[in-house]
């Protein structure tokens, strides 16, 4: 078997793999060098075998919902959640929380697809669930994490999405929710809700921004 058929068995399943994955096979089966390895990555790229998501960062698949993978541990959130669980029909940015230490908050992955990054602590690491997007399973937030998330990332939504937001929250589970959060973060939370779920109730965003 030719090395990147040997590669495409061993990672076709995998959403996404690195360089170090990468390395670390070919040196196990074939003592292959770091540098070979790159070589018969790039090749295989170029020839359509796999996709680069990011710089060191690869998949069998070109899916745009594999790239969350790439930051493994995570999970979609903010507006991309919102999409992902059809409680908003616009196609929005990619957004992924995960606990892994990365600087920059912008990237292009698949060469032009925009993705946001948020940071979250560990502790914060909860409130999602699998739920099936494009061509598989990925992890995203629910609506009472996402609504949570928003807050804690200090990011803002139109009137329109809150009114879709709001509506599938449970308020019991979005109480239990804040219990892990500072007492100030969890009060200012649900003055938030309560005050839009009132407006949700009166009609006041249905439409507008």
């Amino acid at each position: 078997m030719t090395i990147p058929n040997e590669m495409l068995a061993q990672f076709k399943s995998w959403r996404t793999f690195t360089l170090g994955d990468a390395v670390r096979f070919l040196k196990a089966r074939r003592k292959i060098s770091r540098a070979t390895t790159q070589v018969t990555l790039s090749r295989m790229v170029k020839n359509g075998r796999i996709y680069r998501v990011m710089k060191g960062v690869f998949s069998a698949s070109n899916s745009v919902e594999t790239a969350g993978f790439a930051f493994s541990p995570f999970y979609y959130g903010g507006l991309s959640a919102l999409m992902i669980r059809d409680l908003i029909d616009d196609q929005v940015k990619m957004e992924v929380m995960t606990t892994k230490e990365v600087r920059k908050s912008n990237f292009k992955v698949f060469g032009n697809v925009d993705l946001i990054k948020h940071n979250i602590p560990n502790r914060y690491y909860f409130g999602f669930d699998e739920v099936h997007y494009g061509s598989g399973m990925v992890p995203v937030s629910d609506p009472e994490k996402t609504l949570i998330d928003l807050l804690y990332f200090k990011i803002r939504l139109s009137a329109q999405d809150y009114n879709q937001l709001i509506g599938a929250i449970d308020k019991a589970k979005l109480a239990s929710y804040l219990k892990r959060y500072d007492v100030h973060f969890a009060q200012r939370a649900m003055r938030f809700f309560n005050s839009m779920r009132r407006k949700v109730k009166a009609g006041a965003l249905e439409s507008g921004y």
